[in-house]
């Protein structure tokens, strides 16, 4: 018999000792891997709505650090930026998270400036675009339409308004997929916020290069004092929700690790002592201490290996049940990286290792003729 399968056969005689352990271990890596999934998502679908955009940069308050920046009159500052070197559009979006239905959780409401190219990067699957700035219609994304149970023609109930359907639309990012837009100046009405936006979007014309990108955000500090020209990816990173979400998974990442570790270790713990007399007999017959020690650290390994296989399987399945809860719909798209699994496998292991190391010396330090006295 070899030391794997003896190992695995000390494990198997206690089975309810084993599988407390395993499970402790599994929550331990479905919380890392949900938690950090889900922030990772949330970081990664606002990203990629800013970049299905076309938008190359974001010029907003430089306090804006909140899910949604804080609103601004675009008349104080869109004409300035119109007239720096190599723009092409600035175009202002107001969003806001605004209930639409008694039985529906609350959606992501975006108003776009009416004919800009904002828009251009949808697919319209049924139905029309609203027809102008002012006409009380709104779009809806496929997945909004399922959501909200809404088709072409109905009417949708919006801060005491009510707005047609127009069409119902596709984008490559699922939080606009779950979202209703609007043009802006509808969008300002409903929440009271004549001329103001959240985000002013820049486009520039295709000479410019990352020196002109850098020249224009100098520009803004220089000229616009409360203002900031940043990226996509850097308003996400600033993005308070995304920080907070970082935050919980590294917290996480410790405890589990810590909790993990206290498990293994109590567990090896409790095995080495009610099998004292057990590693005396093989010391006995001539086992060599670091065989013994090898055999503790294999126990380990296999309990926080199996762990963290049963924790990436069930972190993957309570993140794809929060992706699909009707509060949750729409707003996240957890993302799963084969490093990072890989990452959060070795991760267990090490707890293994960790939680063995104590253990595993005290089966080394036991004296045969001691040991074979232990009833």
């Amino acid at each position: 018999m070899n030391l794997f399968n003896f190992a695995l056969g000390n494990l198997y005689r206690r089975p309810a000792r084993t599988s407390l352990t395993v499970s402790a271990i599994s929550l331990g890596i479905a919380a890392v891997v949900a938690l950090t999934s889900i922030a990772w998502g949330f970081e990664a679908s606002w990203q990629k709505a800013n970049d299905a955009r076309g938008t190359d940069l974001i010029v907003t308050r430089i306090a804006s650090e909140n899910t949604m920046p804080s609103p601004f009159v675009a008349s104080k500052v869109q004409p300035t930026l119109a007239g720096f070197p190599h723009v092409q559009e600035v175009v202002g979006l107001l969003s806001e998270m605004l209930s639409v239905s008694n039985d529906a959780p609350p959606v992501f409401v975006f108003g776009w400036a009416y004919g800009s190219y904002l828009w251009d990067h949808l697919k319209l699957v049924d139905g029309r675009w609203p027809g102008n700035d002012a006409e009380a219609s709104v779009v809806i994304g496929s997945l909004a339409a399922e959501m909200l149970h809404k088709k072409i023609g109905d009417q949708l109930e919006i801060e005491g308004r009510s707005f047609q359907v127009s069409g119902i639309y596709e984008s490559p990012a699922v939080v606009e997929n779950g979202a209703v837009l609007m043009t802006l100046t509808q969008a300002q009405q409903i929440t009271d916020k004549p001329g103001k936006v959240n985000i002013l979007n820049i486009k520039l014309d295709g000479r410019a290069s990352e020196a002109d990108v850098e020249d224009f955000k100098a520009r803004v500090r220089a000229t616009m004092p409360g203002y900031i020209a940043i990226t996509s990816g850097e308003l996400v990173q600033k993005n308070a929700v995304v920080r907070i979400s970082k935050a919980m998974s590294n917290a996480t990442i410790l405890i589990a690790g810590l909790v993990g570790a206290l498990v293994v270790f109590n567990t090896m713990l409790m095995s080495i002592n009610e099998r004292t007399r057990e590693i005396g007999i093989l010391l006995a017959l001539g086992w060599q201490r670091r065989t013994i020690v090898k055999l503790v650290f294999s126990e380990s390994t296999i309990l926080t290996l199996v762990g963290g296989i049963a924790g990436i399987v069930l972190g993957i399945a309570i993140t794809w049940g929060l992706e699909h809860v009707e509060l949750m719909r729409g707003k996240i798209d957890a993302v799963f990286s084969i490093p990072f699994l890989f990452g959060v496998l070795g991760l267990s292991v090490v707890l293994g290792i960790c939680g063995g190391i104590y253990p595993a010396l005290k089966a080394a330090r036991l004296l045969p003729s001691n040991a074979l006295r232990q009833e």
